[in-house]
């Protein structure tokens, strides 16, 4: 019993002295993340729809008309100049041993007629002949001559038919669209297939007349994709607007792998001049019915509770009117329950957060 008396008093003993160290030492630091306040030049902007497009997109057709033998599936993928679609060649084919065999034909022909000639010359030296007979062989050497070159023009063009019954993809693409499959006829200029790169991309949108005068050919504009965020420039910007929606059409270059062909996104469009303000992340900001405040942590590792008011925004930042200064440091993950004067913890911002 004795024994058993020690243990519990010792127990009672150990806790009071714990329980006496964490009433001393206060409740543990609040684990918050933190990103510093920036001051520099914003417009005022307004967010648009977008769409990445490719700047090379090709719906690719036959220039002759005829049945196809083969077409590329969708999905298939081409470099430049590989075969995306074939024509049957058949006809065209035995075309060009046609006029191979012209050509031939003249050749032997244009032989004789030389040999003819030249006999004639050696025979009218010596009044063994007419005249008008050396003059009937040099027609028919000239007749024979310009027939070789007109087969020679018609194989050439036969060949040229064959090689068009090749449809070849211009640059390195992806197969999006099928229109016409193996077996059925194509009339000349009928669509075979759409042919559509996936590198070279741009962002196209539609804005207003009003914006016009703060965009310009390289203005650097901020767009949005999902939760995240790229940079962009205008690389063109065409002047005549839709005659129903009135909106004129800028193009973006862009330099983002992580964008596809198709994608929607919202692109930051100015609406005003550019001028100075502090901003801090959108996430820094607490709304409460009394107002609204964001919680800057000093150089003692305590929080700070600073009204504010509101400005211009971009997309994931925001102007703040009140006592925030650049560089100070404020609360963006951890805050929903902080309190003035709340010792915190910093800690490190994640890639992607």
């Amino acid at each position: 019993m004795n024994r058993l008396f020690i243990i519990i008093s010792f127990i009672s003993i150990f806790f009071n002295t714990a329980v006496h160290a964490e009433d001393k030492n206060g409740p543990p630091p609040t684990l918050v993340v933190v990103e510093q306040a920036v001051k520099k030049e914003i417009a005022p902007t307004a967010l648009y729809s977008a769409t990445v497009i490719s700047r090379d997109d090709a719906k690719l057709a036959g220039e002759l008309a005829g049945r196809l033998t083969w077409v590329a599936e969708v999905g298939d993928r081409f470099n430049k100049g590989d075969l995306v679609a074939k024509l049957d060649a058949v006809f065209i084919q035995q075309q060009v041993i046609e006029e191979q065999a012209i050509i031939q034909s003249e050749k032997a022909k244009f032989t004789f007629h030389s040999k003819e000639v030249e006999r004639f010359k050696k025979l009218l030296a010596s009044n063994n002949v007419a005249r008008s007979q050396l003059d009937q062989a040099i027609s028919d050497q000239i007749v024979a001559r310009s027939n070789i070159a007109s087969s020679k023009a018609r194989l050439a063009q036969a060949k040229e038919r064959k090689n068009r019954t090749n449809i070849l993809a211009p640059f390195d693409g992806v197969v999006s669209e099928r229109l016409l499959q193996t077996g059925e006829w194509a009339n000349d200029g009928a669509i075979v297939v759409r042919l559509v790169s996936t590198n070279n991309l741009e962002i196209q949108s539609y804005i207003p007349a009003s914006t016009l005068q703060f965009v310009t050919i390289g203005t650097p504009l901020t767009y949005a994709y999902g939760r995240s965020t790229g940079k962009g420039k205008v690389r063109a910007l065409v002047p005549v607007g839709g005659d129903v929606s009135r909106l004129y059409e800028l193009r973006i270059s862009i330099s983002d792998p992580t964008l596809k062909a198709g994608n929607l996104l919202r692109v930051a469009i100015p609406t005003s001049h550019a001028r100075e303000a502090v901003l801090v992340p959108r996430d820094a900001l607490v709304l409460r019915r009394e107002g609204i405040y964001v919680f800057r942590i000093n150089e003692q590792s305590m929080a700070e509770k600073i009204s504010v008011k509101t400005g211009i925004a971009e997309i994931n930042n925001i102007e703040v009117i009140g006592d925030i200064q650049p560089d100070d440091r404020v609360v963006t993950r951890g805050g929903e329950n902080l309190r003035p004067g709340t010792t915190v913890t910093i800690k490190p911002l994640q890639a992607g957060s």
